[in-house]
C-alpha cells in the first residue's frame, strides 16, 4: 500500500462489534478496512457455544458465526488480521495510520488446515503456533513471532520442513509489514477484557481444579470437551456464582451478560444432563429485556436459585469443593458441595485501551472504557470522525454489541457523506 486509497473508515477490532459495523458499512456502499490485532477474526463471542435446548434460547452464538460467513465474502471490507494500530495523525479532516501487520508466515492460498505444524511444532506449548476452532476463519493457524523458535534465535524450521509439499504454505523468511492506511472516519471497537476470576481469591480460582471461568465452561462446550463429553466424568453437583468482578468496590457497575450468560449455561446443562443438580447463586437477576422476565420464571423451574454470595471454598476429602453461605431467609450459615463450580465472570475494560486512547487522544471513562459523547445510542466520541461500536464503550450482549455497531455504521456513513 505505498499509495493508499482513502477508506471511507479504518475499524479497530475484528470481533462482533467490528465484523457488524464492517457489513453495515458495505451494504451502504462504504470502502472499508478491518484491523484485528490477533490472527483471527471473530472476537471472544466466536467461542461462545450454542445454548439452545429444545427451543433456542436467544443466546447469539449462532449470530456470530453467520456475520464471520458474509465477512469474508464482502469484497468492500479489506482484512487485516494479525495487525495493530502503531500511529495515527490528522490532517484536513483525515486519519493518517500507521498499522503493523506481522508476518503471514502461513499462506492462506496454499494451507489446507491439515494441523501438522501445530501437532509437530516443539514450542506449541508456548504459544508459537496459534489456532482457532472457529472454521470460518481461513487459514485456522497462525505463527506467534512473539513465541515461534525461529523468531528467536533462528534455530528451528519445523513448522516449514513438515508442511505437505502439495502445499508448501509456511515461508518462515516472510516479512512484517509496515502499512499506511488514510480514511475519512475510524471506529474503535476493540472489545473487553473478562474479569479476572482471581480477583476473588476465596472462590479458588487458579488452586482448586473444579473450578472454571463462565468463558471456559462456554469454550470447552463449543469444542466438545464439557461436562459429560466423552472420557470426561459428568458431574452431578453444578454450581454458578454471579457477579464475579462486577458490582464491587473495585467494579460497581453491573456487566449486564452474567446473570443472562449463567442462566442459559444452567438450563443448557441440565437440559443435557436432567439427573444433574444445578444451583446459582446470584445478589440481584438483572432484566434483559421484555421476555426476562419469563425466562427468569422458565428457569428457576429448572435450576435451584440462591440469593447469596459464598463466602470461602475448599477442597472436600472426595475431590470436591465445598462453599459456605448465608441463608437468605433465616440468616443461618449453610454448606454446599460441588462438583463443579463455574464463576460467572463479568466485562472488563480492553487491556490496550489506555495506550489506545492516548494513541486517538480520545477519553475513557473513569471505569476504564471509551467515553462517548452521545447519551443515547454511545457511538460518538467527542472527535468528529472518531466513533466507538461494541464492549469498548462498555458492557454489552452480543445482540447489542450487534445493534450498537450497525447505529455506529450509519453514523458513520452520514458523517462521511457530509465531510
Amino acid at each position: 500500500m505505498d499509495n493508499p486509497k482513502i477508506f471511507s473508515a479504518v475499524i479497530l477490532g475484528g470481533g462482533i462489534a467490528g465484523i457488524s459495523a464492517a457489513l453495515e458499512l458495505a451494504r451502504l456502499g462504504q470502502e472499508v478496512a478491518l484491523v484485528e490485532k490477533t490472527p483471527f477474526f471473530g472476537g471472544r463471542a466466536a467461542n461462545f457455544c450454542c445454548k439452545a435446548t429444545d427451543a433456542c434460547q436467544k443466546c447469539g452464538a449462532c449470530l456470530v458465526d453467520d456475520r464471520l460467513k458474509a465477512l469474508f465474502q464482502e469484497s468492500r471490507i479489506t482484512l487485516l488480521p494479525h495487525a495493530e494500530l502503531t500511529g495515527c495523525s490528522r490532517e484536513n479532516g483525515l486519519f493518517h495510520l500507521v498499522v503493523k501487520q506481522q508476518p503471514e508466515v502461513i499462506n492462506p492460498e496454499g494451507c489446507v488446515d491439515c494441523g501438522l505444524c501445530y501437532e509437530e511444532c516443539p514450542a506449541a506449548d508456548k504459544g508459537a503456533i496459534l489456532t482457532t476452532a472457529v472454521t470460518q476463519n481461513h487459514p485456522r493457524y497462525a505463527v506467534n513471532p512473539g513465541a515461534c523458535l525461529y523468531f528467536q534465535d533462528g534455530s528451528c524450521h519445523v513448522c516449514q520442513q513438515i508442511c505437505p509439499p502439495t502445499a508448501k504454505a509456511i515461508d518462515l523468511a516472510r516479512p512484517a509489514k509496515t502499512l499506511e492506511l488514510t480514511a475519512k472516519a475510524l471506529v474503535v471497537a476493540t472489545g473487553y477484557r473478562p474479569s479476572d476470576p482471581r480477583c476473588r481469591p476465596h472462590y479458588g480460582y487458579g488452586r482448586l481444579p473444579h473450578v472454571v471461568a463462565g468463558y471456559e465452561l462456554e469454550e470447552m462446550l463449543r469444542n466438545g470437551k464439557g461436562p459429560g463429553s466423552r472420557g470426561a466424568e459428568l458431574p452431578r453437583r453444578i454450581g454458578f456464582i454471579q457477579c464475579v468482578g462486577s458490582r464491587d468496590q473495585e467494579h460497581p457497575y453491573c456487566s449486564q451478560v452474567c446473570c443472562a450468560y449463567t442462566l442459559r449455561l444452567a438450563r443448557l446443562l441440565k437440559h443435557r444432563w436432567p439427573e444433574a443438580e444445578v444451583t446459582s447463586f446470584y445478589m440481584d437477576l438483572q432484566e434483559t429485556g421484555r421476555q426476562s422476565p419469563q425466562f427468569q420464571a422458565e428457569a428457576r423451574r429448572e435450576v435451584k436459585m440462591v440469593r447469596a454470595l459464598p463466602g470461602d471454598l475448599h477442597a472436600t476429602p472426595d475431590g470436591r469443593v465445598k462453599l459456605r453461605y448465608l441463608e437468605e431467609d433465616t440468616g443461618q450459615p449453610a454448606t454446599a458441595d460441588f462438583d463443579l463450580l463455574v464463576l460467572s465472570v463479568g466485562i472488563g475494560p480492553g487491556e490496550d485501551n489506555p495506550a489506545l486512547a492516548a494513541l486517538l487522544q480520545a477519553e475513557l471513562t473513569p471505569d476504564g472504557f471509551f467515553q462517548a459523547a452521545d447519551p443515547g445510542q454511545r457511538t460518538q466520541t467527542s472527535q468528529p470522525g472518531l466513533f466507538l461500536a461494541g464492549t469498548a464503550e462498555g458492557p454489552r450482549d452480543i445482540a447489542g454489541c450487534i445493534s450498537q455497531a450497525a447505529a455506529a455504521a450509519r453514523q458513520v456513513s452520514r458523517y462521511v457523506k457530509e465531510s
